[in-house]
């Protein structure tokens, strides 16, 4: 019988036809075997499947996402004295830029700083306020950056809604109230009636907020602005202002 027959005979047969290997030469091959068995390499995968992309109409049909802008923040109850804005303009603020007004801890006065401007009629009032209007809105600002306008006939504006947080002082526009005498006070003087009505809306929005006299500043008294504003005639005039509301 040939050598390549016998490894079909059970075990007992194969030992009778290799009677003449040692017990330790068996038990040599018999570990082989079993190491063989364990060390059998392990087939790895090198090449990973490519992700399964969705199909491309189905990305064209999922609905786009828009998020909405801010709701409006409700209206405030009207101040005494005070025209609307609804009277000069119907542009309405950009509210995606906006931010809403906390709780109020100062009142600042300015002067607009442009041509001097001496006109006491209504519309030209109303021009002056939209031009202001659109200057700010073309620095990219959401409205007009003051709350309160005060022209040369002693008229008070409403300027931007008292909701929002006013543009008017850097870096501290929080809680600050922002009131513009029309006109340019480095050329010329505040008028009596603009002194006036600027003495009587301090009061209001000083008990409105339970403010103090000291809580009432000029633009150029903060020190983040660098500013001339209100102009030389009208700066002039502040400690007074003060020492009256006092």
């Amino acid at each position: 019988m040939s050598n390549s027959a016998s490894s079909d005979l059970p075990e007992i047969g194969r030992a009778r036809l290799l009677p003449h290997l040692p017990r330790r030469t068996l038990l040599m091959l018999g570990m082989g075997l079993l190491a063989g068995c364990a060390t059998t390499p392990v087939r790895r995968v090198t090449r990973l499947p490519s992700p399964l992309w969705p199909d491309d109409s189905l990305l064209a049909a999922a609905p786009t996402v828009v998020t909405p802008p801010p709701a409006p923040l409700p209206p405030a109850p009207p101040m005494t004295g005070v025209i609307p804005r609804s009277s000069w303009t119907s542009g309405t603020p950009d509210t995606r830029n906006i931010d809403p007004m906390l709780p109020v801890r100062w009142v600042t006065v300015h002067h607009d700083g442009m041509t001097a401007f001496t006109a006491t009629d209504m519309a030209a009032c109303k021009g002056r306020l939209e031009l202001i209007r659109n200057g700010h809105r073309g620095k990219g600002w959401a409205d007009i950056g003051y709350h309160y306008v005060i022209d040369r006939a002693g008229r008070v504006w409403e300027g931007r809604d008292i909701r929002y947080q006013g543009a008017h002082v850097k870096d501290n526009n929080e809680g600050n109230v922002g009131i513009l005498m029309v006109g340019n006070f480095d050329l010329h003087t505040p008028s009596m009636a603009q002194l006036a009505a600027l003495d009587r809306h301090l009061r209001v929005c000083m008990k409105k907020y339970g403010l103090r006299s000291t809580q009432v500043r000029s633009h150029q008294e903060w020190s983040s602005a660098r500013t001339a504003c209100p102009g030389r005639h009208m700066q002039s005039k502040m400690n007074g202002i003060r020492r009256a509301l006092a």
